[in-house]
């Protein structure tokens, strides 16, 4: 056992992840085998994290040589907002294309698809991701289900076309209109509205299986709320899946305005944050608040982190901080803004003062 452990806990990557499934998979006990591996998992969403998008054509793609607009008009449109690459045909009879602006067409649309808030979901890992508009959403950050929603779902597809059913979003009957449609306007899709996700298999599929890569810059408004079952400082992995979750917000989705994060924790981790000196805590709350501060700096992104029912602003947390040397060290205002993070989730889960 002592060679096993030398190799689970070493930072072996995709090789030491390797071993922990095979152990766990060839063990005649699995509830054995997962005990065994406990100290050395990562953290839920590291799998889809790490896994490789899916390489498959989208239906709309266009393919080379069908109904492509001329390189003159494409070279003379670069510079307009109006551009997409995959653009077929210009819709040249239809009066809404051709004798609407661009930009009022994008007023339209923005009046029609954006201002709401989708509560995005699935039965299970290999389900069908569906979404379903909030009818509360002034209250989307508050922990408890959202049961009106929901029931909507019962009686009627989410994108069904608006008919006889006022719950029906009818989004999809535009964007599968023609291509110039879709073109047009699934950017601002994504960026006119906030996503809710409560399930993690849901959430990072979307996020990291369905949308396409290039789309997650036009994402603006995310809630995500999450268990996390280990502490993102327990092992090498975890601390690498913490890291490559925040890597996703600050790299991936530089679009963003607002991320707000709500962690459900076990026991034995609030314990763990309890028994933590502060100082000693900045190592996994560093990735938070690098993401909040350098997403303020460059677009005044706000971050906001719930635990336990009290909802922390990273930005006015380092605001708060005394400059000191900070335009020297900046360094030294990020750790102090940690630290002032630590203490109040640890005292907001009964630490002592």
């Amino acid at each position: 056992m002592a060679d096993l452990s030398t190799f689970l806990t070493a930072d072996t990557g995709f090789w030491g992840d390797l071993a922990l499934k095979v152990l766990v998979n060839a063990s005649p006990s699995v509830q054995w085998a997962n005990r065994i591996a406990e100290p050395w998992q990562g953290l839920p969403f590291g799998p889809y994290l790490h896994g490789g998008r899916p390489r498959r054509q989208r239906s709309l793609t266009v393919r080379e040589g069908i109904g492509m607009i001329s390189g003159w008009m494409s070279l003379a449109r670069l510079g307009t907002r109006e551009v997409d690459i995959q653009i077929g045909y210009e819709q040249e009879d239809s009066p809404f294309f051709a004798l609407l602006p661009f930009d009022v067409r994008m007023i339209i649309y923005d009046m029609v698809l954006g201002g709401m808030t989708f509560h995005v979901s699935a039965g299970d890992n290999h389900s069908r991701i569906f979404h379903l508009i909030c009818q509360d959403p002034s209250r989307i950050t508050q922990t408890q289900q959202h049961d009106r929603c929901h029931q909507s779902q019962l009686k009627r597809p989410s994108s069904a076309p608006r008919d006889d059913s006022k719950h029906a979003t009818g989004l999809l009957p535009w964007l599968t209109t023609c291509r110039r449609a879709y073109s047009e306007t699934i950017d601002l899709l994504y960026s006119a509205n906030r996503f809710e996700f409560t399930q993690i298999h849901t959430s990072f599929r979307f996020l990291t299986r369905m949308i396409p890569q290039p789309r997650l810059p036009a994402l603006r408004h995310i809630v995500l709320k999450m268990a996390v079952p280990r502490h993102p400082d327990l092992n090498s992995r975890t601390k690498r899946d913490w890291q490559d979750l925040f890597d996703l917000f600050s790299k991936q989705m530089t679009g963003l305005q607002s991320l707000q994060l709500t962690l459900g924790m076990l026991e034995s981790v609030k314990q763990q944050i309890r028994e933590t000196a502060d100082s000693d805590g900045v190592s996994w709350i560093r990735p938070m608040m690098i993401v909040a501060v350098d997403g303020y700096a460059k677009r005044r992104c706000k971050v906001y982190l719930a635990i336990e029912g009290v909802r922390h602003d990273l930005v006015h947390i380092w605001r708060s901080v005394p400059e000191g040397h900070s335009e020297v060290f900046p360094e030294m205002k990020i750790d102090g803004a940690c630290t002032r993070l630590h203490q109040r989730i640890r005292m907001s889960l009964g630490g002592l003062g």
